[in-house]
């Protein structure tokens, strides 16, 4: 009888020892509902604007160009051409060159927001004593669901 009640509590102890806490998280959520996210978007809403505004400038200069050469016809010098070439390249590589630009400055701003809220996970976790906290889709049933308190946790990091 001894033996069957040391392996009773011996299974029991060995459930609770199992018996982890789960925490889950919606990150799209997450970034999406983050302010800063907002912020970001704008900032680069509007640095595209003005990247925008400036290529149709350079894209009209180009087309008068092209309309002096054509009105020029025959007698337009190879340095006009020269010139017109030129110019064309110049946008190119400032198309090219704002591309890059934009792109960098959303990765670096992304980045910042996904180190944030690597930390505000981190902290919540350890405050609500989540052995793991996983994201919510992959989780079909059960788990905590911390999207909320990450998401205020983020907002306090301003």
């Amino acid at each position: 009888m001894k033996k069957i009640a040391l392996v009773a509590l011996a299974v029991a102890m060995s459930t609770q020892a199992l018996a982890l806490k789960i925490g889950v998280v919606n990150s799209q959520e997450l970034f999406y509902k983050y302010s800063k996210t907002k912020t970001m978007e704008e900032n680069l809403k509007k640095q595209t604007a003005s990247l925008d505004n400036t290529l149709k400038q350079k894209q009209v200069e180009i087309q008068k160009m092209e309309l002096e050469l054509k009105a020029k016809g025959n007698k337009a010098t190879d340095k006009d051409k020269k010139a017109f070439e030129d110019k064309i390249k110049l946008l190119e590589k400032f198309v090219k060159d704002s591309q890059i630009k934009l792109n960098k400055e959303r990765s670096t701003r992304m980045a910042e927001i996904e180190k944030t809220m690597n930390n505000a996970i981190n902290k919540i976790a350890k405050a609500e004593k989540a052995d793991y906290v996983l994201e919510a889709g992959a989780v079909k049933f059960g788990g905590v669901d911390l999207t909320d308190k990450v998401l205020a946790e983020m907002e306090k990091t301003k």
